[in-house]
């Protein structure tokens, strides 16, 4: 959600809505790059395209151009209701007024905010252990990005604070345990109350081709980042495609420093630590426990063929001496990682993406992992309307899931923009169940998300 007075600096690329995928930009010609075949990306397009900490805090200037949207930008249209084609009127408008004027409001002095909630229903067709079938999850989210200051010749200086509640409405087992399944089925379910999730600060050097960010947030926005299955709120449910069965210390919110360097267009490299473990309700207590987590990218966004269609190509490295039961130094394990991540477009709208894991058994759920998906966004020529389909299969780490089956999964969804306010997305996937309790037959799950966006 971009108020009016907030999209980045470099038009006409535009910044990225918070956890959400991003946007095609489109370089100027240039006589130098035009007769190649291949071609390293511009400045704009390697930051739009590498994942770093700018992701979740957009910078600020001007106003939109509707028409330098042509990717990707799933997240629910501004606060001034100026998106095209929503199926019916918005209902909300005018109970929403206060708040979407004080947003806008807000924007003018500098500060971002973005609130919002997601109700996720789900059912799945077999469970173990007398579970319940059905499951209600809510999330709902607010977020503020503040600009500090504007270094000239280097950048921005942004706060971030992000503040969450997840709820389980009825009170029954996630949909992954209930069925049984090695990754979850639902990222969102959980039931942790407010959680202050993000209190980060980003400052940018260089003329923005260095980027620092310390504080507590999450290193799956700088490391090995899939921009197309990123967030359930926006794209796919299941932890298999929404951010991975990663080693302990790269999901979730904890303690980190990370830095992005862009030396030339087109290549970057990016590094970060945490502090291995997080505290739900302390914000920086585990930093004394022994325990990190560690990581390197480098990767390139590059053009291909005369329609110049964008990708991004990188590789990444991990080290920890944590796992999914180390809670001090004398739990602690070590290991290493490896991560790949794919993203190209194919035609005008249409991406395909891959990840691949490989990691020790001691610092992670998944010893491998493989992923393959397709999203479609601006269907049928419906802005926010978007598709997705992705297959994925992951191999149990043998230290923590002994006796566990390889995990076989299936993803797809249709987002549908109901109105302003409103996005409403049927899900349905397909699962082996890897617990030995369960059959060894597949289990299906339809889920319906409703987003509604302040």
């Amino acid at each position: 959600m971009l108020p009016a007075a907030l999209v980045p600096l470099t038009a006409p690329a535009f910044s990225q809505a918070p956890n959400g995928p991003r946007h095609h930009v489109s370089p100027p010609e240039s006589s130098t790059s035009s007769g190649s075949w291949i071609r390293f990306a511009d400045f704009n397009q390697t930051r739009h395209w590498a994942a770093m900490p700018s992701w979740s805090q957009p910078e600020f200037a001007g106003g939109p151009d509707p028409d330098a949207l042509s990717l990707l930008h799933p997240h629910p249209y501004p606060t001034d209701g100026t998106g095209k084609d929503p199926l019916f009127g918005d209902p909300l408008s005018w109970p929403l007024r206060p708040i979407r004027n004080g947003i806008d409001r807000l924007a003018k002095m500098d500060i971002q905010l973005n609130i919002y909630d997601v109700l996720i229903y789900q059912n799945v067709s077999r469970t173990i252990d007398g579970a319940k079938r059905n499951s209600v999850f809510n999330r709902f989210n607010v977020e503020a990005h503040v600009r500090t200051w504007d270094l000239p010749d280097h950048g921005n200086g942004i706060f971030t604070i992000q503040v969450r509640a997840n709820n389980n409405v009825l009170n029954t087992a996630t949909p992954g345990d209930a069925a049984g399944t090695f990754s979850p089925l639902d990222d969102l379910a959980s039931n942790t109350s407010f959680l202050l999730n993000r209190l980060e600060f980003q400052q940018q050097f260089f003329d923005k081709r260095v980027n620092l960010t310390i504080g507590n947030a999450n290193p799956n926005d700088v490391i090995a980042s899939n921009l197309f299955a990123w967030d359930e709120t926006h794209q796919f449910m299941a932890v298999t495609f929404d951010g991975g069965n990663y080693p302990s210390g790269y999901s979730g919110y904890l303690p980190m420093v990370a830095l992005q360097v862009t030396p030339v267009d087109g290549i970057y490299f990016s590094g970060a630590l945490t502090s291995g473990i997080g505290a739900n309700y302390q914000v920086f207590s585990t930093l004394n426990d022994g325990l990190y987590w560690c990581a390197g990218e480098v990767g390139t966004v590059v053009e291909i063929g005369p329609n110049k269609l964008q990708g991004r190509y990188s590789i990444s490295f991990m080290n920890s001496n944590t796992g999914p039961d180390s809670y001090n130094r004398d739990t602690r394990t070590n290991g290493n990682a490896m991560a790949i991540v794919l993203q190209q477009e194919i035609c005008e709208n249409y991406v395909a993406w891959s990840q691949y894991l490989l990691s020790s058994k001691n610092i992670g759920p998944a010893e491998q992992e493989f992923t393959l998906g397709l999203s479609i966004e601006n269907c049928f020529d419906r802005r926010n309307d978007g598709f997705g389909i992705a297959v994925g299969w992951s191999q149990p780490s043998e230290r923590y899931y002994p006796g566990w089956r390889q995990n076989l999964q299936m993803e797809t969804y249709y987002r549908l923009q109901l109105t302003h306010t409103w996005q409403l997305t049927p899900d349905f996937q397909i699962a082996r169940p890897s617990n030995p309790q369960a059959e060894d037959a597949a289990v299906f799950s339809f889920a319906l998300r409703l987003m509604t966006t302040f």
